[in-house]
């Protein structure tokens, strides 16, 4: 018996977005949280000290990158904005991923194969490996390690903790996003994944169970940075520092969000005065820093296009869509808009198809942004049905199944999910089976060697496919 539940993001176009710290709440306690990239690949010495004569704390600090996290009022900005060992200073963003909401459950599905239990509902996998041909050819070996920054994973899971190697890590600190979660401890050994997206993630790399990933065998290790609710961009950046310290060949981030090279604004909503926040770039400016870091110690970056359906190289489309999204928070940017960290150099960027090989309805795009596309499931009959309010005869139908991806869950079983989320650990463990197999590790090869073993597309297919659809055979029978 086993038992598969069926889990969607309640917003399924949503996931991992960026969303600027700034709260009524955080303006009416007139207390701030910022963002601070210093001049140099360090924390100035006296920066607590004039930190503390401004009536300011800090909070995180990422020394390898000279990146602090810092809380305070209004009036430290203008203060630590004047100091010379700043670089960049700006309200800090924070990494959201959407609550899981239970839609449904099936019972007792047991397809029987000669691969796996489950192998009749991967057609996700059974996509990039030519229905199991690649297993052939490569399923990896724990020479070769994925890094997984997310929200944890199922140590416990039968699927999953054969190639679960030690050395994982918890970036979460006590009491969590902002104090706002009692039950985390702080403990650096505390990776349980509390919402399911990092064992979902981790399954599709290297299941070796009831389901198959996409190499079967490749050493996993997990960095959480996520808890039950959002992360801060120092928690991902030690993060990823951490895990290039660590040797892992492939850096997978599940996660995307947005930044602005210009400036942000708060309207105060009782006086109406504009206050002006600053430049929107100490947090990409830390991303950029952590992968150049990453890269350097021969750590691969593969991360997520993201699931908005932006044209990405519109970058005012882009800054449009966040006045869209946070205007109501009395929030307005003015410049350019970036995904980020897709669009930092060195970063593969995955963008999502359906199961039709068509880009998927929520996937974002872009000329020169998008490396390489993957299966991540489709939404197309889900909104479909929605629309029709007939979301019943969807679920009794089972139609999940035919657009949905299946992975493993935080408690032992499995569950569906959708977006680019799905689709970079496809491409992560692509990435792992070519060192594996070619034993090379330098990040810029292995990145050209993906993009040379893809089903190929020209014109402005590659707008949306970069340089082609993923490909496990064509990455193992290189010539």
């Amino acid at each position: 018996m086993k038992r598969i539940t069926i889990l969607f993001l309640s917003v399924a176009f949503l996931v991992g977005v960026i969303l600027p710290n700034m709260s009524f709440a955080d303006v009416q306690e007139n207390t701030c949280y910022y963002s601070v990239l210093f001049n140099e690949n360090m924390i100035p010495n006296d920066f607590n000290a004039k930190l503390a004569a401004s009536g300011g704390e800090v909070i995180y600090t990422v020394p390898e990158i000279g990146f602090a996290q810092v809380r305070g009022d209004f009036k430290i900005f203008a203060e630590l904005k004047s100091l010379p060992s700043v670089n960049l200073i700006n309200p800090s963003v924070v990494w959201s991923v959407p609550k899981l909401a239970e839609n449904g459950t099936i019972n007792d599905i047991i397809p029987d194969t000669d691969q796996s239990s489950l192998w009749d509902l991967e057609w996700d996998i059974k996509r990039v490996t030519e229905n199991g041909a690649s297993y052939l050819l490569g399923t990896g070996s724990h020479n070769v390690v994925v890094g997984i920054i997310d929200s944890g994973i199922d140590p416990d899971h039968p699927d999953l903790e054969t190639n679960l190697l030690s050395g994982s890590m918890n970036f979460v600190p006590a009491g969590g996003f902002r104090n706002t979660e009692p039950n985390e401890t702080g403990d650096v050994n505390a990776i349980d994944d509390k919402i399911g997206h990092g064992s979902h993630v981790a399954g599709t790399i290297s299941a070796n169970g009831e389901m198959l990933g996409i190499a079967p065998n490749v050493g996993i290790r997990v960095y959480r940075v996520f808890g039950e609710s959002s992360a801060e961009t120092a928690w991902v950046t030690d993060a990823i520092i951490a895990a290039a310290d660590n040797n892992v060949d492939v850096i997978s981030l599940s996660m995307e969000g947005f930044d602005i090279k210009g400036q942000a604004f708060y309207t105060d909503p009782v006086t109406g005065e504009k206050i002006a926040l600053g430049n929107d770039v100490a947090d990409f400016g830390a991303y950029k820093r952590a992968i150049q870091y990453a890269t350097k110690k021969g750590s691969l970056v593969v991360a997520a296009a993201g699931n908005e359906g932006l044209n990405l190289t519109a970058k005012g489309k882009v800054t449009d869509y966040l006045n869209f999204v946070y205007g109501g928070n009395g929030l307005n940017f003015v410049g350019a808009g970036f995904e980020i960290p897709g669009t930092i150099p060195g970063v593969v960027t995955v963008s999502a198809i359906g199961p039709d090989d068509a880009l998927s309805l929520y996937s974002n795009f872009g000329s020169g942004v998008i490396d390489i596309a993957a299966p991540g499931g489709d939404i197309s009959k889900y909104l479909e049905y929605e629309q029709n309010d007939n979301l019943d005869e969807y679920f009794e139908k089972e139609l999940f199944k035919n657009e949905f991806c299946l992975s493993t869950d935080n408690q032992g079983g499995y569950f569906y999910n959708v977006g680019t989320s799905m689709a970079v650990p496809k491409v992560s463990a692509v990435a792992a089976l070519i060192i594996d197999k070619y034993g090379i590790t330098e990040p810029g090869k292995v990145a050209e060697m993906l993009k040379m073993s893809v089903e190929p597309v020209s014109g402005n297919e590659q707008v949306y496919f970069g340089s082609g659809l993923l490909n496990a055979v064509k990455a193992l029978t290189i010539k």
